[in-house]
């Protein structure tokens, strides 16, 4: 049969390709945050109770305003296509 030394050598690079795979360490995200900054947890700002208010409608009226466009859009595309293909 053709091909079995192709595909000894494609076998063989898969075994050599998993043992540097293996070798590899990766570092977790908070092992790293620890080493640089010597502290275990996140620090977030402090934001008062009305600011926290201004962002969420701040976010919900942009992604209302998204939706609006989206809406609009996808009629205007089936009003659109509504008419090619009447027109052929």
């Amino acid at each position: 049969m053709g091909g079995e030394g192709s595909m000894s050598s494609a076998i063989t690079s898969l075994r050599k390709n998993l043992s540097l795979l293996k070798k590899r360490k990766f570092k977790t995200a908070k092992d790293l945050l620890i080493h640089k900054s010597g502290k275990t947890e996140l620090e977030f700002k402090k934001v008062s109770q009305e600011e926290l208010h201004k962002i969420k409608n701040q976010i919900r009226n942009e992604a209302k305003r998204q939706n609006d466009n989206k809406s609009i859009f996808f009629v205007v595309l089936f009003i659109t296509s509504i008419l090619v293909i009447y027109m052929i």
